[in-house]
């Protein structure tokens, strides 16, 4: 997945994404399969689906290659991340049903609405100024009424005890996988400035002002947490 803003990627770091997303975040491989069975199951495994952050492409060629007689749509706003996306579409010879836009999804033309949207580790960049909110209803706008939106984020309030015990542990993680000591405190401080995590009942308040149901958690790992809402 990708961010939602171009400043954080150059072509360098798009090309490590992959590896080094796995290593940093908790679940990560199980997060993308869960999400992609939730689409499947909800669609039928057809229809369309919209992938919100495409970064370079994992989710868009998985949600492919698991349901054949799904088209999906991504979008990322940086063009260096979608690069890369382009090349595992065409390597999986999908180009006749993935289709990438190097725009953020306000700015995607208006197609007849999905049949479902992910949202996975994206929201958490935008600050709750209006920033969210105003994302989710750009999401809605693009959605059938009843289409699932398959959304996750790092979530919880930094000054809670517990939270400060998970993200201990999510530290030690990232040094068992191998990470530098200096890049992992390097990433604490890039969370600390560009993260902005929701508790689970403002989450459930967003939603519900920008036409979506009650959020149901499908997935957890330390402070990343999954949820699918409905569109209404």
């Amino acid at each position: 997945m990708s961010v939602d803003t171009v400043r954080h990627w150059d072509n360098d770091r798009a090309a490590a994404y992959d590896k080094r997303v796995r290593e940093a975040i908790p679940g990560y491989d199980a997060l993308h399969v869960l999400s992609c069975q939730i689409v499947a199951e909800t669609t039928g495994g057809k229809g369309r689906a919209l992938v919100i952050g495409a970064g370079t492409g994992a989710e868009c060629v998985a949600l492919a290659d698991s349901c054949p007689n799904l088209s999906v749509v991504g979008v990322d706003p940086s063009k260096e991340m979608l690069d890369h996306a382009e090349s595992k579409v065409k390597d999986r010879d999908l180009t006749g049903r993935v289709r990438l836009y190097p725009v953020k999804v306000g700015a995607l033309p208006k197609f007849e609405p999905f049949d479902a949207a992910t949202l996975l580790l994206v929201m958490h960049f935008l600050p709750d100024d209006g920033a969210k909110k105003t994302l989710l209803e750009e999401v809605a706008a693009h959605l059938k009424p009843g289409a699932p939106l398959v959304l996750a984020d790092l979530f919880g309030t930094w000054s809670d005890a517990w939270q400060q015990q998970l993200r201990a542990w999510w530290r030690h993680l990232q040094l068992a996988a191998g990470i530098p000591e200096v890049e992992v405190e390097k990433g604490f401080r890039h969370v600390d400035r560009d993260i902005f995590p929701l508790t689970e009942a403002r989450l459930a308040e967003l939603l519900a002002e920008t036409g979506f149901g009650l959020p149901e958690p499908y997935f957890r790992a330390l402070c990343f947490g999954g949820w699918v809402a409905r569109k209404i």
